[in-house]
């Protein structure tokens, strides 16, 4: 059986990540369900993001989560979350949203 997770995702902050690559570091709140719910993880991860693409940082992942198919989704789906603000995120703090 197909285990189910949902995410919720929440920016917290914006730094330059000062590479010469005009990057930009995300720290990401993640919030992540199963399916009756229940919140069985919850974290702060680093996502860095410029032209070239979005990346989220393997160790901090890693390091907060034991299962590898729940690494590997929440990989992917950080990514996902990011890419339609890549324009919008601007350095600073975030106000919470939810």
């Amino acid at each position: 059986m197909k285990e189910e997770f949902s995410f919720r995702f929440q920016v917290k902050k914006v730094d330059e990540a000062h590479d010469g690559n005009e990057s930009r570091h995300v720290h990401v709140l993640a919030k992540v369900f199963d399916q009756e719910k229940e919140l069985i993880h919850e974290g702060m991860y680093r996502v860095k993001f410029n032209e070239i693409g979005i990346f989220p940082f393997p160790a901090d992942i890693a390091g907060q989560v034991q299962s590898k198919a729940l690494q590997r989704l929440l990989m992917v789906e950080l990514k996902r979350y990011i890419k339609p603000q890549r324009k919008f995120l601007t350095p600073g703090e975030y106000k919470p949203v939810w």
